[in-house]
């Protein structure tokens, strides 16, 4: 199981995604990659952000086609085994001084809970926070 953070998913919004980052996503069993429903917050966050047009439009189709078919069966909540877990890493980063920022907490914590890896971009954070990380974009086939 391999969650999909949120700079690796909005790769697929691109006009032109990041050729390693295609290449790696090419390459694994679709069925092994998840979402969560925080990355999916950020998305429409970034969307919401856009004023009215073409662009947002065609963002808009595209966030609910990652809802709706392309990861339908594939989006993990924030549930409570989630919350316990970022109840604990969060504790563990503040009693450190290094805080952890909410979202990449959240994305973080259900990763945890489900036991998944993560593929990401920002491997030093996640790494941090104990996860098994994959970097798409240093990914060579």
């Amino acid at each position: 199981m391999i969650l999909l953070d949120t700079n690796v998913v909005s790769e697929g919004f691109r006009a032109t995604p990041h050729p390693a980052v295609r290449s790696w996503m090419d390459a694994q069993p679709h069925e092994t990659l998840f979402i969560c429903a925080p990355v999916l917050a950020e998305i429409r966050f970034g969307i919401a952000l856009l004023g009215p047009g073409a662009r947002r439009d065609l963002l808009q189709a595209g966030a609910d086609r990652l809802e709706q078919s392309q990861y339908l069966g594939r989006i993990l909540s924030f549930d409570a085994r989630a919350a316990a877990a970022y109840g604990q890493l969060a504790a563990d980063r503040q009693k450190r001084g290094k805080p952890v920022g909410l979202i990449d907490g959240l994305i973080a914590a259900i990763a945890i809970s489900h036991g998944a890896d993560i593929a990401t971009r920002d491997a030093y954070g996640f790494s941090e926070l104990g996860l098994n990380v994959i970097d798409p974009f240093a990914f060579t086939p």
